[in-house]
């Protein structure tokens, strides 16, 4: 198992007895509730403008909204640090020249790429458990389902594994760890932003039905549309069917359906995951350049 892998282990004992992992969770932390008293105090001073503190019970349905704010923020801050983790994961290893000796143990190519993926993604969610409580007054006042909670620290996780995947295979093709970061975010916004292509043109040149169906395809391998769906899903009644208009027929009608979606996006970023990781387990191999 990746979780039992010495290299997750030895990882894990050294950010444990690191000041730097100590100072990092507090900044995270700190950024959060930055977020949250911003949040809150807007939240405040909306329910003021309209008169709506005369209610009691209205001040707190704005309270639902600290939940998007706070792990769009959080999702924001993962998808910035986790390349830095994993894109100098391998290189490192080549620029300390450890990588050979590495390779000469019991431990296989597969391990060693798996066991940085997973340390990187067990350190994530250290962050994420830790902003739990903040999030927690969307659910403990604000009315959401604990479920919903228990949805989105499964999607972070798998967030964290496909930008985890993309890191590692950076490094591995790359023999410089700033090479890789660069690399790494150059992949990030090709992912982010081209899939949006096909909506763009669609929109352009007013297609729609089929070819406004075929452009969302691609979106499935989008995790910004993945987090979109969900927070659309849990916070409203719609569906993407609604949202661009669309009444869909046959498999694109169940496929719009948010929970499908959400479980088809996440299998897609899922296979595509497992394929940068054969194709980083190939370039480490011995004899590989």
């Amino acid at each position: 198992m990746p979780f039992n892998s010495p290299i997750v282990r030895k990882d894990l004992k050294v950010i444990s007895r690191s000041m730097k992992f100590s100072w990092s969770l507090f900044a995270y932390e700190a950024v959060l509730a930055l977020v949250f008293l911003i949040t809150l105090s807007i939240a405040s001073l909306g329910s003021r403008s309209y008169g709506s503190v005369r209610n009691n019970t209205d001040i707190y349905e704005s309270y639902v909204y600290f939940y998007p704010v706070i792990a769009v923020a959080q999702i924001c801050i993962i998808a910035l640090i986790v390349p830095i983790i994993t894109a100098s994961a391998i290189s490192g290893e080549k620029e300390r020249k450890t990588m050979d000796i590495l390779l000469t143990t019991s431990i296989s190519p597969t391990q060693i790429i798996l066991g940085k993926i997973f340390s990187a993604v067990i350190r994530v969610m250290i962050f994420v458990v830790a902003s739990i409580p903040l999030m927690a007054v969307s659910f403990v006042v604000g009315g959401l389902s604990w479920f919903t909670l228990l949805e989105y620290v499964v999607l972070t996780f798998f967030f964290a594994l496909f930008t985890g995947s993309i890191g590692i295979l950076c490094s591995a093709i790359c023999k410089k760890s700033i090479t890789a970061i660069i690399l790494s975010y150059v992949i990030y916004g090709g992912l982010y932003s081209i899939p949006f292509t096909g909506l763009y043109l669609c929109a352009l040149f007013d297609w729609q039905d089929l070819a406004l169906n075929v452009s969302m395809l691609p979106l499935l391998f989008n995790p910004v549309m993945t987090f979109f769906n969900h927070f659309m899903g849990r916070l409203s009644s719609s569906d993407f069917s609604e949202l661009f208009g669309q009444s869909g027929h046959g498999i694109w009608r169940v496929l719009y359906n948010k929970n499908v979606w959400t479980v088809v996006s996440v299998l897609c970023q899922l296979a595509l995951t497992v394929v940068m990781v054969v194709l980083a387990t190939r370039k480490i191999r011995p004899g590989k350049k």
